[in-house]
């Protein structure tokens, strides 16, 4: 079977809470387990990276979406194909924030830490997707 895959970044309009981070996230990760679409999530102070995969329509479609989502701007595609394999095919919507305290990341740590490095791994030009 084939997968699409696109890994996009945007620049947020502003912090949000964590209470909005949790309702997005539990949205998301509804949303995405209906469709049987998967990814990656990165959060950075001035940055989001995200990489979503499943259906190459459905991909289309939430990236159509994302682009006019007012909670961020300047969404623009890094890397895109098709794939013969997920590459987060546990994750509804795995997620890291990258400015947590180092107090809030110890208990997730060693598990996110293996995916932002597999996310952004996936972005070198000369790592060709299988």
């Amino acid at each position: 079977m084939s997968f699409y895959y696109l890994i996009y970044s945007s620049i947020p309009t502003r912090a949000l809470a964590d209470q909005e981070l949790d309702e997005l996230l539990h949205v998301a990760r509804t949303a995405n387990s209906e469709h049987g679409t998967t990814g990656m999530l990165l959060c950075f102070n001035e940055l989001y990276i995200q990489l979503i995969e499943g259906d190459e329509s459905k991909i289309r479609q939430l990236y159509n979406n994302l682009r006019v989502d007012g909670r961020h701007y300047q969404v623009e595609i890094l890397r895109e194909g098709k794939i013969n394999q997920r590459f987060f095919p546990d994750w509804s919507m795995a997620f890291e924030r990258k400015d947590e305290p180092p107090a809030m990341k110890e208990a997730s740590f060693d598990l996110f830490t293996e995916k932002s490095i597999s996310l952004l791994s996936i972005l070198d030009p000369t790592n060709k997707p299988t």
